[in-house]
């Protein structure tokens, strides 16, 4: 992917975040005051990072502009080359993805705790690279253990969401 493509990648993922900020932020009406409030926060953020990345492309876009390469002059001469972005590892990027569309879809079937374990349990197999030890893998399961109850415990009793 050239940089013009890159450019047209970002501004078309920034112009998708930012509507689904703005949906997402207009469906918290109906809400009430405490359960609005992590709604809010999440589509207030998405529309930051659309922003965000919407701004960088442009600014990526006029600094290559300005790094055109000028007539030869006298002098050392100087590099002008634009650093190139890492790589996207897409098979693990797919994996993140169907990860998190399938525990959309089983989150009211399975309920919130058997979902987010099994959510946070595939993403964490899809995204860790190195081979673990059983002591590492244990300390995985209980750090995602809290984790989650952790937000089962903040939407359920602080917030007053129910889940599923």
């Amino acid at each position: 992917m050239d940089r013009a493509d890159s450019r047209i990648a970002d501004l078309l993922a920034a112009a998708l975040a930012l509507g689904l900020g703005v949906f997402a932020l207009s469906r918290t009406g109906d809400m009430s005051e405490l359960g609005a409030v992590f709604p809010r926060t999440a589509a207030i953020l998405l529309i930051l990072a659309a922003l965000g990345l919407a701004l960088r492309s442009l600014l990526r876009q006029r600094r290559a502009a300005a790094t055109e390469p000028a007539p030869k002059s006298e002098g050392p001469e100087v590099s002008t080359e634009v650093l190139e972005a890492p790589r996207v590892d897409r098979p693990r990027l797919a994996g993140i993805a169907i990860a998190l569309m399938a525990w959309a879809l089983l989150l009211k079937p399975l309920g919130f705790l058997v979902t987010a374990g099994l959510g946070l349990a595939a993403v964490g197999l899809v995204t860790y690279r190195e081979r673990m030890s059983l002591t590492a893998a244990l300390l995985h399961v209980l750090a995602g253990a809290v984790l989650v109850g952790g937000f089962y415990s903040l939407f359920v009793w602080v917030l007053k969401i129910a889940v599923p």
